[in-house]
């Protein structure tokens, strides 16, 4: 409830830091599709702890499987790697890559600890 759907355009990015317990697995899910044939996405969870930044998972959506019906989103999801035992945080960030004024729409973005 109160939760809005975002549009992104070719270069746009969104970024979130929220707090983690180390040894965790997190699963990052989300729906989206393509305004346009040509879009795409990718979708990283990096997790910070005092001594660095560690990766936890990448997610590449490929312009040719990105959904561009008005009435389809797909459902994607990443299970991150176990988070370092002293992780503090993680950063989630969605990056979209798309031609000319094309965009993505992306709806009920969460993270949950599994």
């Amino acid at each position: 409830s109160g939760q809005k759907s975002v549009s992104l355009k070719d270069g746009s990015a969104i970024s979130q830091t929220v707090t983690v317990e180390g040894s965790c697995y997190y699963a990052l899910s989300f729906f989206a599709r393509g305004e346009g044939s040509q879009v795409g996405l990718n979708a990283t969870v990096t997790f910070l702890t005092p001594s660095g930044s560690v990766s936890g998972g990448t997610l590449t959506v490929r312009q040719q499987d990105m959904s561009s019906s008005n009435r389809v989103f797909i459902y994607y999801q990443l299970i991150t790697t176990a988070a370092p035992a002293d992780a503090t945080s993680a950063r989630i960030d969605l990056a979209i890559n798309a031609s000319g004024s094309q965009a993505a729409d992306l709806d009920d973005v969460s993270f949950l600890t599994l």
